[in-house]
């Protein structure tokens, strides 16, 4: 379950209802106390707490914060109510464009107590019969079954979801139910035989875990930001798939030992005061709160805390702490969760600045993680793709929330240039680059800097193109800010160009053939003789590549005719033991999540196996001349 949509209203400077769009990596700029940090807040509130009086806007009268949240990428079967599987879907939870939407409300008084319900925004059956389906527990259904002569023959009595069923289509015998938006109120003030509550006891165990760290907060014994990845690390271990039921068995084991004490305290007393027995009854009001139980901390070998070390030491610690996270969600089936940081690069050097935004880049590229932070430097944010960027600015006097592409994917201009405009985010100077090169997109950017770091290591005089002012690198699909400012500053002037393409797509070939028909001698354009850079790749150097992560795979060979990524991605999604072709019962949904395997796998190919790779592995694949070729006419540009 992954996070859509994010609606803020009456939230602080966010008064009118204000509509986020959330991806996997959601870098939010914006002029200072534009409610960057607003929209960080707003969500842990959702997931871990409530506000106080004064997150409450000030611009209009009214009295009530809403906090919505819509998700997608939703469990196929999940557990509700009952020990029995069902959906979201079969339960009508879903609202019009089939998504999962929470709102909730917080009720501000005058005295400045706070009040608290959740609602579900979804597509209900219109049929006044069965507003109240949900609140009623399995003996209640029963009983409606009888009082409406329903013929139980078929229907399991001991599933709550086949009671609702056959209730349902009692009213709708074509089954053809027909629907309406309505709110379901699942939490807030309902009686505890209402089986709205345990609907939402259950619908919780399947939302995203949300970690907020403030990177540069005040520091005590009690809540620190080098306490607060310990204490993600606990919440996340009692979410696994192999922790989680033996909670609900203990806390199952717990609760009837506890009853049947009550119950009998309640039998004697009723040997003492039949009527005062006569109005109690054994509850649990809450679920009990297990990461509270545990509690987990780092320490040096004198046992003093870190935190009571440096601000330093203890930033390094949360940036490895993402690096780690890399790994494991690597190779475990980890739950969803959702980390927030704010402003990660202060008091950083720009070294460890720079690794710690590819790490929650990679992070959120991992499975069921998404990355939200934000930032004022320009050279985190020029780092990002665009389609990860969040622009907050005021409009009309309200905050409005813009991303940096277009629905269609395009590129959004203006919205763009408004970030290069707050950020100062400027290019390097213009008469530093002599030649530009163009290449399909960002992966193709880092495998040509590391082949040309490793044939630079083998012979000096061949070019380096890694950190080398002298040139430019601009993706034709370029997804990054920094591409962006690139081609925007630099596409009018009279650099040489070197276009690299691939080979695999007839437009390309047509480009590279049109290019060099110009007769320019500042223009060159290259297709790859291989299919695609990745093809250059020794299967050696991949199987190396997956190792170092604790994956293997076996590859023994990569053919000139083979799509590499795809290959090496269906072998790590094996090598865990899963069918590539069944990761999601959805044709749809499994297609979609093939196509960001691939993706990550072409991002690992071309660092790091292509880091793996020596000389010898490259002339073995038919690469060395080809690509030196490459570099020796860029070199002739630049030097």
């Amino acid at each position: 379950m992954k996070l859509k949509t994010l609606r803020l209203k009456n939230f602080r400077s966010y008064s009118r209802e204000t509509e986020i769009d959330i991806s996997d990596l959601n870098v939010i700029i914006g002029k200072n106390d534009v409610g960057k940090s607003s929209i960080l807040e707003a969500l842990d509130i959702f997931f871990n707490g409530k506000p106080d009086k004064n997150d409450l806007s000030v611009v209009n009268d009214e009295s009530q914060i809403e906090i919505s949240c819509i998700f997608n990428d939703l469990p196929d079967i999940l557990i509700l109510d009952d020990s029995v599987e069902t959906s979201l879907s079969d339960e009508f939870l879903l609202n019009s464009d089939g998504d999962l939407e929470i709102k909730k409300k917080f009720l501000v008084s005058k005295t400045g107590s706070i009040s608290e319900e959740a609602v579900i925004i979804c597509e209900h059956p219109d049929n006044e019969n069965l507003v109240n389906l949900l609140e009623k527990k399995r003996t209640t259904l029963k009983l409606q079954l009888d009082e409406l002569g329903i013929d139980s023959e078929g229907v399991d009595q001991r599933k709550s979801k086949e009671l609702r069923r056959a209730i349902r289509n009692h009213f709708y015998p074509d089954q053809e139910i027909r629907t309406t938006s309505c709110e379901i109120k699942i939490d807030g003030r309902l009686d505890n035989e209402d089986n709205r509550k345990k609907i939402w006891s259950g619908l919780k165990k399947y939302l995203p875990i949300y970690s907020l760290f403030f990177v540069d907060k005040p520091l005590n014994d009690q809540d620190s930001d080098i306490q607060d990845p310990m204490k993600e690390i606990i919440k996340e271990v009692l979410k696994r798939d192999t922790i989680s039921p033996l909670l609900d068995q203990l806390k199952e084991a717990v609760q009837e030992a506890s009853t049947t004490m009550a119950d009998e305290t309640i039998t004697k007393l009723n040997e003492l005061d039949s009527k005062l027995a006569e109005t109690l009854r054994s509850n649990f009001p809450k679920e009990p709160s297990w990461n509270t139980i545990f509690k987990l901390t780092l320490e040096d070998n004198r046992g003093v805390p870190l935190n009571k070390r440096g601000s330093g030491m203890r930033r390094l610690v949360l940036l490895s702490f993402f690096r780690a996270q890399i790994e494991s969600r690597r190779t475990s089936n980890a739950p969803n969760i959702i980390y927030a940081l704010e402003e990660p690069e202060t008091s950083q050097h720009p070294d460890f600045q720079l690794m710690i935004v590819n790490a929650l880049k990679e992070l959120s590229e991992t499975n069921n993680a998404q990355v939200l932070f934000t930032t004022h430097n320009s050279n985190l944010a020029k780092e990002i793709p665009k389609k990860s960027l969040r622009y907050a600015f005021v409009d009309d006097g309200n905050i409005r929330v813009e991303n940096g592409t277009n629905p269609d994917g395009s590129d959004n201009s203006n919205i763009i240039d408004r970030i290069i405009e707050t950020l100062g985010a400027l290019p390097d100077p213009k008469n530093k680059v002599k030649a530009l090169i163009f290449v399909e997109g960002e992966n193709d950017v880092n495998g040509l800097i590391n082949y040309s770091k490793l044939l630079h290591n083998h012979d000096n005089s061949i070019l380096n193109l890694d950190n080398n002012e002298a040139v430019a690198f601009i993706p034709t699909g370029g997804s990054q800010l920094k591409h962006y400012i690139e081609k925007k500053y630099l596409d009018g002037l009279l650099q040489s160009q070197v276009h690299i393409y691939d080979s695999d797509k007839q437009e390309y070939i047509n480009s590279v053939i049109a290019l060099n028909a110009e007769g320019n001698l500042n223009k060159v354009g290259f297709n790859t003789k291989k299919p695609e850079l990745e093809n250059y790749l020794h299967h050696e150097a991949i199987n190396e590549c997956y190792k170092s992560q604790n994956i293997e795979i076996n590859l023994t060979e990569i053919r000139d005719i083979d799509d590499v990524p795809e290959k090496v991605a269906i072998a790590v999604h094996n090598a865990s033991g899963g069918d590539w072709n069944s990761i999601n019962p959805d044709p749809i949904k499994n297609e979609e999540k093939q196509k960001k395997k691939i993706s990550r796998v072409k991002r690992q190919l071309n660092m790091t196996a292509v880091e793996k790779m020596t000389i010898d592995r490259l002339r073995n694949r038919g690469g060395y001349d080809e690509i030196k070729s490459w570099l020796d006419t860029i070199s002739e540009f630049v030097n």
